[in-house]
């Protein structure tokens, strides 16, 4: 049984990643004439998942991880609201919103690289910390938002950081899942 979950968490994480390499490749191809309705999209996209997320709730038992995940479904809600109503200058909230999930996710990943890679006498847990600085780093950049001034220019960066973000988050599935010869 317990195996069973956590073969479903590292399949659910591997799907996760899979999305984001196509959602970061969408943001990278994307032509100009047509980012509006990406972004259009992505809205839409967001209070789907929010509804779905509230179904998933009202048939749960309601219990407090149930609880947190319905108030994220409510804030992925609103923000796929605000997307569409305030679809001029969205893309400049959405990229300093990203950039600040990506310092998150990078702080997160290097205490990972610490704590269990590390510890595990696994090799390579540097380069897992190498790519969690680069992650913060990343997502400082974005959340500045220093080198571009276009709509276009600010969704191929944030289509490039969510291609790196997916691979690095395959390799720290790779090298912290436990494996068979140990």
């Amino acid at each position: 049984m317990l195996f069973q979950s956590i073969n479903k968490i590292k399949r659910s994480s591997v799907i996760m990643s899979m999305i984001l390499i196509a959602v970061g490749l969408a943001m990278v191809i994307c032509p100009e004439r047509y980012i509006d309705t990406l972004v259009s999209s992505m809205g839409y996209l967001a209070l789907i998942l929010a509804v779905v997320m509230i179904l998933d709730y009202l048939n749960s038992k309601k219990v407090l991880m149930n609880t947190v995940m319905l108030g994220c479904a409510m804030a992925i809600g609103l923000m796929g609201l605000s997307v569409l109503v305030f679809s001029d200058k969205i893309l400049k909230l959405l990229g300093w919103l990203f950039g600040v999930l990506l310092v998150l996710q990078g702080i997160e990943l290097f205490y990972n690289a610490l704590m269990y890679i590390r510890p595990s006498g696994r090799n390579g847990w540097w380069l897992m910390a190498i790519l969690a600085v680069i992650l913060v780093a990343a997502g400082v950049t974005i959340f500045l938002n220093p080198f571009w001034d276009t709509q276009k220019a600010l969704l191929k960066i944030i289509g490039f950081t969510l291609l790196f973000d997916a691979v690095v988050s395959i390799l720290r599935v790779i090298w912290i899942w436990p494996r068979a010869e140990e």
